[in-house]
């Protein structure tokens, strides 16, 4: 039970991080979303995993560029997501621009 509750403090602060560093809407949206849903209890790394997808996917297809402390917080989120979901990602919206 220690183990999720620290994990979940963990992507929780790495959402909040990632929020309150961008004044784009389009990223925060997803974000808020994921925090909401995290305190309603949802699983820590599924969520952790679509959270990083999402907010990937919104960067790539609107060209954005995130500092390099952003990219450090996006590909911890990403991290510390479900493997299961990492491995079958059909878009590849949890792969860094430079991995793809």
């Amino acid at each position: 039970m220690t183990e999720t509750n620290t994990r979940n403090t963990q992507v929780k602060t790495l959402i909040k991080q990632l929020y309150n560093s961008t004044d784009d809407t389009r990223l925060q949206k997803p974000l808020l979303k994921a925090y909401q849903r995290l305190e309603a209890g949802t699983d820590v790394s599924d969520l952790a995993a679509h959270a990083a997808s999402a907010v990937n996917y919104i960067r790539n297809i609107n060209e954005l560029s995130f500092s390099p402390q952003q990219e450090t917080w996006w590909r911890e989120l990403r991290d510390l997501g479900s493997a299961t979901i990492l491995h079958h990602d059909p878009k590849d919206n949890l792969l860094d621009l430079d991995e793809k």
